[in-house]
């Protein structure tokens, strides 16, 4: 990723060094025990939200609405587009609370060390350092 380097040198250093430290790994791939296992195919965007409508939690991906039951699998489907991913493990028979659990840790962590390589930083490069490490570990702005 290196030839991606764009902007100012100092944040570009920050941002880097920062996710060559993080315990930040691919999701949902390298959260789960391996395994055979059914596939499930979810849209590819880079506008991805989530929100309640009536019984379901809706993970939108650029409009493309993914309709769920559980708190918890919308998580684990609203991670995996955040990555990109179009092709996921299906659900059904996976521990999601450990799996969502151990991802978040790892984002809480990252998050941390974010916080304190940028108290002294203006807001503004604080989001464009939280921007780039997103960009680094293969996220769509996760921070």
């Amino acid at each position: 990723m290196e030839g991606d380097q764009e902007g100012d040198p100092e944040i570009w250093d920050i941002a880097s060094s920062i996710a060559k430290r993080s315990p930040l790994k691919s999701f949902p791939e390298e959260y789960l025990q391996p395994m055979g296992r059914s596939y499930l195919d979810i849209p590819i965007g880079s506008d991805i939200i989530m929100f309640r409508q009536d019984e379901f939690i809706v993970v939108s991906i650029d409009s493309r609405r993914v309709y769920l039951r559980s708190n918890i699998e919308a998580k684990y489907v609203f991670y995996s587009a955040k990555r990109g991913q179009g092709r996921i493990a299906n659900p059904s028979g996976i521990d999601l609370e450990t799996v969502i659990g151990s991802f978040e840790d790892d984002l809480d962590k990252t998050l941390a060390m974010i916080n304190v390589e940028c108290a002294k930083l203006a807001q503004r490069h604080q989001n464009e350092v939280k921007a780039l490490v997103s960009k680094l570990l293969g996220y769509h702005d996760i921070f």
